[in-house]
């Protein structure tokens, strides 16, 4: 039993010396990285959108800035408007996604300006290009027709200070008969406040559509209306609206 140790131990030898064992690779092909979706980060403040890439295993960049008007009346200031690729995309993990936040120029508080004496449109354009915004309406009726229309209080004053993109609130003369309202402003306001809005101007809810929330801060928030702000219906009139959900 003594001599099979030796053979054993020299069999072995054989093996290595002759290079029989394989030799294991390790110049192995890299595997891909896997693609991931690009999620929507429209009104989401710069920290949440930090926690929707990172679950998507993505990578928030640059933030930037728009002063740009027209986002005035979809997003509060310091929310993101804009990001540098498509939601939905399938990107590389770990892509880094760049993104840009509301941020007017303008300062917190401004001059309300006089629109007493103008014609409705005329005055929501005067209001806007202040920074300011149309609130509730208040009607007079008058039976001389050269004043439907005309702007005739105001709240704030003119002259007062007050914060940027507020509501200024507006008195107009109207008809003694067959008279119209304004749709008020609901885009912004909460589901939840929209009836009682459209109580004081003599209008009611219509139906109701959902669209999914990019921001949890927005669920139960009205993203649209029709008809849309400003336009003259007849009292009685339903609002339909749209509202961010889950």
């Amino acid at each position: 039993m003594g001599r099979l140790l030796p053979l054993a131990s020299l069999a072995l030898g054989v093996l290595l010396v002759g290079g029989c064992i394989p030799k294991v690779k390790t110049d192995l092909p890299k595997l891909p990285n896997p693609a991931a979706t690009v999620p929507e980060l429209t009104a989401m403040t710069p920290e949440e959108a930090v926690v929707a890439l990172e679950r998507n295993s993505l990578v928030l960049g640059q933030v930037g800035t728009t002063a740009d008007a027209r986002w005035a009346d979809i997003v509060k200031p310091g929310l993101i408007v804009a990001q540098s690729e498509t939601p939905g995309a399938r990107v590389p993990r770990h892509t880094i996604i760049n993104v840009a936040v509301y941020k007017p120029t303008v300062r917190e508080y401004g001059e309300v300006p006089d629109v007493q004496g103008m014609k409705y449109d005329e005055a929501v354009a005067a209001l806007e290009k202040a920074g300011f915004v149309p609130g509730e309406i208040s009607w007079r009726h008058v039976k001389d027709q050269r004043l439907h229309d005309i702007v005739y209080r105001q709240s704030p004053e003119p002259g007062k200070s007050a914060k940027r993109w507020s509501k200024v609130n507006l008195g107009l003369y109207g008809r003694t008969e067959g008279n119209f309202v304004r749709v008020p402003r609901l885009t912004g306001l909460k589901v939840t406040e929209v009836p009682t809005v459209l109580a004081k101007y003599g209008l009611s809810q219509g139906d109701v559509t959902y669209k999914t929330a990019p921001s949890a801060s927005l669920i139960g928030t009205v993203r649209g209306q029709s008809p849309g702000i400003g336009v003259k219906v007849k009292p009685g009139t339903k609002v339909d609206i749209t509202v961010y959900s889950r």
